[in-house]
């Protein structure tokens, strides 16, 4: 009885916090903004809030006449679904409205369409002065059900990377980390990724223990490591990223804790890059498999493999030979023994146009 009690005792605290957290919508956002809280904070608030956004082009126009940042309307765009279908006056709305190229851009690729691409049509839509490279996105015809099935999927051309890294760029690197070159802008720059640890270790899975105990242990189970958000802070897009990888001066044996990950490591080679699943539950990777005769740890499943250059004694360039498909990605330190402990994790969420 008394368990029957604290139960609903439980439930009616939890439904009063559920009713109680905001929904967000788009004044709320603009009241954000024009408070001049940490872009990077209005972005985690967007990702943990219920949300009902206006993200229609009205909706999209008023935002832009709010000064509120590309990066945000962004991440708006991918909280709100589904969208209102759009069509050829939805497009010069928005670009006679201000809207930016790169949002207009977006929000093609994340909606559903009904576009009408006549001769007439476009000459109609040069008239209105909508670019030409607009007119482009809007001849794919795929790009929507493309967009549903990864939210990664950019649309367009992307230009090359620079083959080797500027001379005067090497003093960018304020300290050791990994460093990705943003290279769309006129000169490139070298954005840092944030370190996050996790330690929340998963055992098996409903469909594992059942296989267990059919098979004697024999199909064992996996060990997960989860990260709470569907997609990480920092955002790419690239269809072949390139990364600086800053080491310390000093070296130290390998058996040692690297809490310091990169005062101790010696190259590249003591990385490895995940693409993590997502589900409704956030992000995540195996970290091993253990059954009744054998016990595996390491990041065989989901690893993508990557090229390196030594630059100097502390600098790396990694790159790919292969596109990459769009996705959520991580570098993690590759060290067996600290698989069990929590783990330094330097993830990105990789848009582009290849799947």
């Amino acid at each position: 009885m008394k368990r029957t009690v604290y139960f609903f005792v439980y439930f009616c605290l939890f439904c009063r916090l559920c009713n109680a957290q905001e929904v967000l919508k788009n004044q709320n956002i603009i009241t954000l903004v024009k408070a001049k809280i940490d872009r990077g904070l209005i972005l985690d608030k967007i990702k943990a809030s219920p949300s009902q956004f206006n993200m229609s082009t009205n909706g999209l126009v008023e935002l832009r006449q709010a000064v509120v940042p590309d990066a945000i309307v962004d991440a708006m765009l991918l909280a709100s679904s589904p969208l209102p279908t759009l069509r050829n006056q939805d497009i010069i709305d928005m670009y006679q409205g201000g809207v930016s190229r790169d949002v207009i851009t977006k929000k093609i690729q994340y909606s559903e369409t009904s576009f009408s691409l006549s001769t007439d049509d476009i000459v109609a839509l040069k008239t209105a002065r909508v670019p030409d490279q607009l007119v482009k996105v809007m001849m794919i015809p795929k790009r929507a059900q493309q967009q549903s099935t990864n939210p990664n999927l950019i649309a367009g051309a992307l230009p090359e990377h620079p083959e080797t890294l500027p001379i005067a760029a090497r003093s960018r690197f304020a300290e050791p980390g990994i460093y990705y070159e943003e290279y769309k802008t006129p000169k490139p720059q070298y954005v840092q990724l944030e370190p996050t640890t996790t330690n929340q270790t998963k055992t098996g899975s409903v469909g594992e223990s059942v296989a267990g105990q059919l098979t004697g242990g024999i199909t064992g189970t996996s060990r997960r490591v989860g990260l709470a958000n569907k997609s990480a802070n920092m955002v790419v897009e690239d269809n072949r990223p390139v990364f600086y990888l800053v080491f310390s001066g000093g070296r130290k044996v390998m058996n040692e804790v690297a809490e310091s990950v990169f005062d101790g490591v010696a190259s590249p080679n003591d990385f490895v890059l995940l693409r993590t699943k997502v589900s409704g539950r956030g992000r995540e990777f195996s970290v091993g498999n253990q059954s009744a005769y054998t016990s595996e740890t390491g990041f065989a499943a989901g690893s993508v493999p990557f090229r390196f250059k030594k630059i100097s004694a502390q600098l790396y360039k990694v790159y790919f030979e292969q596109d990459v498909a769009a996705g959520e990605y991580a570098f993690l330190y590759n060290k067996g023994s600290e698989f069990t402990s929590s783990l330094k994790i330097y993830d990105f969420s990789l848009r582009n146009n290849t799947k």
